[in-house]
């Protein structure tokens, strides 16, 4: 396998896209989309055109709280994506997918210009394609601001895995100073690149101590930490705002809730149910428990295999991407995207040197592991399938009854209708194409529920089914 990776890297490459592709079928398959956040960009470009969107999205601004984001790079990228939002679903899914082949075939080449054998790193690409911690971040428009800091980041550990022991070249200080700063136009987590400078030193450091000089790296800290400086001071004051508490709750930081996240993070890749995060589902604490021993099983097979250094570089790695969300009260599942690349690279270590030194035991847990993950995978594929679904449907039958009612409409979900409430509402809040003079005129009366929208007295009253789809109420004027 080594030898026809290394003799066919294009060939190994489109396997790799292939694989992606494949892996991801029912997100491709999906008609609608997840959330609001999709929808929005597309309102804007059909309503005001691209260029406005672009001078919208792409400007650089501070925003009034740190919770405002500030990604230009990851706008225009979704921009182009949400053109074929209504005409084509399966291309702007497809953006997504292609992103996350392309993080992937960057991942396998930077893990051989660190000098990882060809098996290894291609086999850490293949576990990274099929990871459930990269699913929703690939399957979820709105979430590939993730990919692209990510894939960036890589390009910067590019110019690094392989020091001299000299000093830093102007070229890969240039290189490093370039992508850092376009990971920080795409996402504000990437404020790590310092850390991630760290790490690969420390991974550097404890494979090659002979060789090994600090003085390279430590002038790529600086570089790194050049512009994430810069960064932070033009955004000092919205950075204030939600230190004080002044801002978006879901977006003001609070310590208490790191160790709750942090154990969450770690319990979720082996919760093959689980799609979201939230306080309800970690309620038992036995399915965690179970899920967080089988990840430590992984360490301790790395710290077997490699050395408690390895193990404890494992550990850094995972949780690096996820130390600017830690904090936060609610951080979703797409910011694992970058935790994906340290467990797909310890499992393809593992299972490598496993079957290299004969320990076909572990190596066919590590396969049994990955097969569930993959499993995993695919139950988050299969909820963004149904929710897309759902809402495609819920926005066709409210876009053909808005045609002939133009007053509004109030919509009541059925009983067994009550779970997808969520979904329809999230379709048509704060879109500009559901609102009149600044007002929606979709508003929801369900049980649990907040109401929102116009309740004007010609409003009509519609049933929403358990399809998703609107029926009239009996009385239907209010």
């Amino acid at each position: 396998m080594a030898y026809w990776i290394e003799r066919n890297p294009l060939l190994a490459a489109m396997a790799l896209v292939a694989l992606t592709l494949a892996a991801h079928a029912v997100i491709l398959a999906a008609p609608g989309f997840y959330a609001n956040d999709e929808w929005q960009k597309f309102d804007h470009i059909r309503l005001h055109g691209f260029a406005d969107f672009a001078q919208a999205y792409g400007t650089i601004r501070p925003g009034p709280e740190f919770g405002y984001p500030m990604r230009p790079l990851g706008f225009l990228e979704q921009g182009f994506a949400a053109q074929w939002m209504q005409s084509a679903p399966w291309a702007a899914h497809l953006v997504g997918v292609l992103n996350h082949a392309l993080v992937a075939l960057t991942f396998v080449w930077v893990l051989r210009r660190a000098g990882v054998a060809a098996v290894t790193a291609g086999l850490a690409g293949v576990f990274f394609v099929l990871s459930p911690l990269a699913t929703m971040a690939t399957g979820w428009l709105a979430a590939s601001f993730d990919q692209l800091y990510i894939l960036f980041l890589l390009v910067a550990a590019a110019a690094i895995v392989k020091l001299p022991p000299g000093d830093l070249s102007p070229a890969r200080a240039a290189w490093l100073l370039l992508a850092t700063t376009a990971a920080l136009l795409s996402k504000e987590t990437a404020i790590v690149a310092p850390g991630v400078v760290l790490l690969i030193a420390f991974m550097v450091r404890s494979g090659h101590p002979a060789g090994f000089s600090w003085r390279p790296y430590s002038a790529a800290f600086v570089v790194a930490l050049l512009p994430v400086v810069a960064y932070l001071v033009f955004r000092a004051p919205a950075i204030a705002v939600s230190l004080a508490g002044q801002a978006d709750a879901a977006y003001t930081p609070d310590a208490r809730y790191a160790p709750h996240n942090a154990w969450r993070f770690f319990a979720f890749p082996f919760r093959l149910k689980l799609v979201e995060m939230s306080a309800t589902v970690f309620r038992s604490p036995w399915q965690p428990l179970l899920a967080a021993t089988v990840h430590l099983l992984l360490i301790a097979a790395v710290r077997r295999l490699f050395g408690p250094r390895f193990a404890w570089a494992y550990v850094a790695g995972y949780f690096l991407f996820l130390l600017p969300v830690l904090a936060l009260p609610n951080p979703g599942v797409h910011c694992l995207y970058g935790a994906a690349l340290a467990m797909s690279l310890a499992m393809a270590a593992v299972l490598a040197k496993s079957w290299a030194t004969r320990r076909y035991g572990l190596a066919a847990l590590v396969l049994a592991g990955a097969g569930a993950l993959f499993v995993h995978n695919v139950v988050i594929q299969r909820q963004l399938f149904d929710a897309g679904q759902c809402q495609a449907r819920f926005l066709d039958s409210v876009d053909a009854t808005l045609a002939t009612t133009p007053a509004g409409i109030v919509v009541v979900p059925e009983p067994d209708a009550a779970a997808f409430a969520r979904i329809a509402i999230r379709a048509v809040s704060a879109r500009e194409a559901y609102e009149v003079n600044g007002r929606p005129f979709v508003a929801f009366d369900a049980p649990g529920q907040p109401v929102a929208g116009t309740r004007g007295k010609d409003a009509l009253r519609m049933r929403m089914t358990a399809t998703c789809m609107l029926r009239p109420e009996a009385a239907t004027p209010r």
